[in-house]
């Protein structure tokens, strides 16, 4: 559990957090000597059931709000502090405003300096916050009174703050961990330090991480969760790991630890963006923006994709255009505040992290965003399949662009596969995912490409794979291309035989050209007996050389003719018996000769060399001593 502070400078929020745990947020010598919080200020908190929270300590000032965003991240409930001898002041409201655009929840309103008004002036502060903050904060929000000073209402916080904590739901632990930085530092002997919330996941000493929008690679030597060593953080604790690989230098606040390739940097970020009630401000296209996430915080221009401008209160589609990298969520929550001068004037939620350049007022663009906003996760999902421009995609990759976990892309996976919306393809040590839309029209156009070749090669069996990958999508990679080759012949779309690949129970043509070369060489070859022939002797007529070529390719596959040496074929049967003939004088002799070839078949001195020729290329002899000369192989 994180807890944080939020008020107006100088109304005691360190001063409560000290009454609270016993230890001063305040760390910089700026700090203690002119009394407010400058930067973040951390510590911890053992709740009644002994579970330890986080605490972090927010500025109040307005020029140092830009550190009190960063402090929000990770908070699961927020003391709202106001001094009972102020009231309510411009940074209470400003802080509220960001707190609930950035999507916190549970507040507690503390009312402290108690100790130094009377109790009627009390109550009207009370009325005063109930009344104007009753439409920004929840309405069973809790009021307590208290005073750092005297204890006066401490104890009753701490048993609010244990009863609010036990209605916190867990934090998923699904998913790559991640950890936005908000200190880094570097301590002798040991390195860079970050600190930060740690929003998912779980990271361990020894993991490999990245840190982001860099894609820095470290590893986690060591980790400090609440100034105590452990081998492990999860999500909702406030951690401080120390990484190796990586130098102090490299790493600044806004830069987020995750786990490698987890995360993707980009430049154009998709929101739905939201002005605040109450903002003096009209938010124009093209408008510069600083813009705040997480610990991050940029300069942006804001692209209305809906509107031409944006007035207090409304809501719209932008496209967020950094000026630097950044990393983000699908799902992350935002602010924005005016350029100059600084002035909070709405936020929103991150659609796309990584998006393309969008075209403003486009139908297709809006649908899209707002199946991305309001879509089930499976229907997100699909939408991310699709903007893979037809080809798939692996698992690691889908889960980073829907910033989901692996488990939770999974999923939704299987159930667009049992829809019949999507295909798994296994490759290597992942799983590669396809819209069945654009599968089924890369398999249409793969199956048109063979059988365009197959008609201009009707006397082939197949095409290797390299005659078709065209049809696969460039972005394919190889491995991924090569699996779902193999997937189409494993259920059944092709056929392999001998590295070619042909449609399902494709049989070559037996046609009349087909028949007529057969018929002629069964004859001529029946004829010649062992005198061989070749091809080019024999007459079949006006059939192009080309396809008598080809046919007898086919004549071997089917078994129908055996080539003796290029050109020169003969007939199964008489080469069966040849090959007896040659076995039985080399199981007597161990050795022929070309002349004893010739004496056995009666034939030519040629046509005895090429049968040996033959025999030496399917292993059955070797040469040996003379020329003429062949030993067994048996």
């Amino acid at each position: 559990v994180i807890i944080g502070t939020a008020g107006h400078i100088d109304h005691g929020k360190t001063a409560l957090i000290k009454a609270l745990t016993g230890r001063d947020t305040d760390r910089l010598e700026e700090e203690k000597r002119r009394g407010i919080t400058i930067d973040l200020g951390f510590t911890y908190f053992d709740l009644p059931d002994g579970e330890r929270a986080g605490i972090i300590d927010v500025p109040g000032h307005e020029r140092f709000i830009h550190n009190m965003t960063a402090g929000v991240t990770g908070m699961d409930m927020v003391l709202v502090v106001i001094a009972a001898d102020e009231g309510i002041m411009p940074q209470t409201r400003e802080h509220i405003d960001i707190l609930t655009l950035l999507g916190v929840e549970r507040y507690i309103i503390v009312l402290t300096k108690c100790d130094l008004a009377d109790e009627e002036w009390l109550s009207m502060v009370e009325e005063e916050i109930r009344e104007e903050l009753g439409n920004k904060l929840p309405s069973d929000t809790p009021l307590l009174r208290a005073s750092a000073v005297t204890g006066e209402g401490i104890p009753a916080l701490k048993e609010e703050i244990g009863k609010m904590a036990e209605s916190i739901r867990p934090r998923s632990g699904n998913g790559a961990a991640r950890l936005p930085v908000d200190r880094v530092f570097s301590v002798a002997g040991f390195g860079t330090v970050v600190t930060g919330t740690v929003l998912n996941g779980k990271i361990v000493k020894g993991d490999k991480l990245s840190v982001y929008p860099r894609g820095l690679e470290c590893r986690v030597r060591g980790i400090q969760v609440y100034n105590e060593e452990t081998d492990f953080c999860v999500s909702g604790q406030r951690a401080a790991l120390n990484l190796s690989g990586v130098d102090r230098q490299e790493i600044r606040r806004g830069c987020v630890v995750s786990a490698e390739e987890s995360m993707r940097s980009g430049r154009r970020v998709d929101v739905r963006i939201k002005m605040l009630e109450d903002s003096s401000r009209v938010l124009k296209n093209q408008m510069r923006l600083h813009f705040y996430s997480g610990t991050s915080e940029l300069l942006c221009r804001a692209v209305l994709l809906d509107h031409e401008t944006l007035l207090p209160g409304e809501s719209g589609y932008a496209q967020l255009r950094m000026e630097s990298d950044t990393a983000l969520r699908p799902g992350d929550r935002f602010i924005v505040r005016f350029y100059s001068p600084l002035e909070t004037i709405g936020g929103g939620t991150v659609l796309d992290s990584d998006a393309g350049k969008e075209k403003r007022f486009s139908s297709e663009v809006l649908a899209r965003l707002r199946l991305r906003e309001e879509g089930s996760r499976e229907e997100r999902t699909e939408l991310q399949l699709r903007e893979h421009g037809g080809t798939m995609v692996s698992v690691e990759e889908l889960s980073r662009e829907l910033g989901l976990s692996r488990s939770e892309t999974e999923d939704s996976v299987s159930v667009l596969k049992d829809c019949g919306r999507a295909e798994e393809f296994p490759v290597s040590d992942s799983i590669y995912i396809w819209h069945a839309e654009d599968e089924r029209r890369i398999r249409e156009k793969i199956l048109q490409v063979i059988g365009e070749y197959l008609k201009r090669y009707p006397y082939r069996i197949g095409i290797p794979a390299a005659g078709f990958r065209n049809a696969l999508p460039q972005k394919m990679k190889k491995k991924a291309a090569d699996a779902y080759i193999e997937w189409l012949v494993r259920v059944g779309v092709l056929e392999k035989e001998d590295g070619l690949f042909a449609p399902a129970g494709y049989y070559p043509a037996e046609d009349e050209a087909y028949l007529h070369v057969l018929s002629v060489f069964r004859k001529e070859a029946a004829d010649a007996g062992y005198n061989f022939r070749r091809i080019d002797d024999m007459e079949f007529g006006k059939i192009p050389e080309s396809d008598i070529r080809e046919i007898f390719s086919l004549f071997q596959i089917r078994e129908e003719a055996v080539e003796i040496v290029p050109g020169v074929f003969a007939l199964p049967e008489d080469v069966s018996e040849m090959e007896r003939g040659i076995r039985s004088v080399l199981r007597e002799n161990g050795k022929i000769t070309v002349s004893e070839v010739r004496d056995m078949f009666g034939t030519s001195r040629r046509c005895a060399k090429q049968m040996l020729e033959y025999t030496d290329r399917t292993g059955m002899t070797r040469k040996e001593g003379a020329e003429s000369e062949r030993v067994g192989n048996l």
